[in-house]
């Protein structure tokens, strides 16, 4: 098992201080999931700025999520947008060494009569991505990305599943996500457990996408870690946390802490 802090944390021009949080932590083993904003100046000039620091650490991509949306065809300017931004990150994924790329089949509102027509499109721009993935040695993984409460949930947990055992890629499968949409979570994670190589790991009460910390709403962790130890004993943990956690450094130091203990 390794362990990742999501640059989710910060505003682009708060980036640097993950290295902080980082050396307050003092385990050189953690590493780092950057969170690419491409839209942001701040952004593009920090990560060039620190690409030394992030290369000293292990490292994971989400992929790009602002003005992205892979449920948009060819030809129309969300995708060109999209894929421009995807193919920086496939870039700084190849110079970091990432373990991997988080994919998101969309993140704009999913009307149903509209659902297959998405479906299609995205599983479309994903096997592109992944042609162009494979030319850095950095694998694509799928993520559960919608939640009920924003309307973008493409895929319920049976769909969800189904659409994980017919892709060849593995899954990242986000608990907080889960929770949220009311998923029976050691079911999904016992039938995926053979492509379940990481989770985004945060917390809510079901009413939204808080990305809060572990202790912080209705998902017991303790539940969770010991389904973990189950089915997947070797899958990463990110610590995806919302910006309203960035201040609460001491919480998450304990947070680790306790995730490593828990986990050995």
């Amino acid at each position: 098992m390794s362990l990742f802090i999501s640059t989710n944390l910060y505003k682009p021009e708060q980036l640097p201080d993950v290295f902080s949080l980082l050396a307050k932590i003092g385990d050189r083993s953690v590493g780092i999931e950057l969170f690419p904003e491409w839209q942001s100046d701040a952004f593009n000039r920090l990560v060039a700025e620190y690409s030394g620091e992030f290369r000293q650490r292990p490292s994971s991509l989400h992929g790009p999520y602002y003005g992205t949306e892979h449920s948009k065809a060819r030809g129309t300017g969300e995708y060109a947008r999209s894929t421009a931004y995807f193919r920086q990150t496939l870039a700084l994924a190849g110079k970091l060494n990432s373990r991997y790329i988080v994919f998101h089949h969309n993140n704009c509102r999913m009307e149903p009569a509209q659902r297959q027509q998405m479906i299609d499109i995205a599983t479309e721009n994903l096997r592109e991505l992944r042609r162009e993935a494979a030319l850095v040695n950095v694998p694509l993984v799928i993520e559960n990305a919608g939640v009920l409460p924003r309307g973008n949930m493409l895929f319920d947990e049976q769909q969800f599943i189904a659409m994980a055992e017919n892709e060849p890629d593995n899954i990242l499968l986000d608990v907080g996500h889960a929770h949220i949409n009311g998923w029976d979570l050691p079911h999904v994670m016992a039938k995926l457990a053979p492509k379940i190589v990481a989770y985004h790991v945060h917390n809510n009460y079901q009413r939204d996408d808080d990305h809060n910390r572990i202790g912080d709403g209705t998902l017991d962790f303790a539940r969770f870690f010991a389904w973990y130890k189950e089915y997947t004993p070797e899958a990463d943990i990110v610590l995806e946390y919302g910006r309203h956690c960035s201040r609460d450094t001491d919480g998450i130091i304990q947070d680790v802490a306790y995730i490593k203990r828990v986990l050995g």
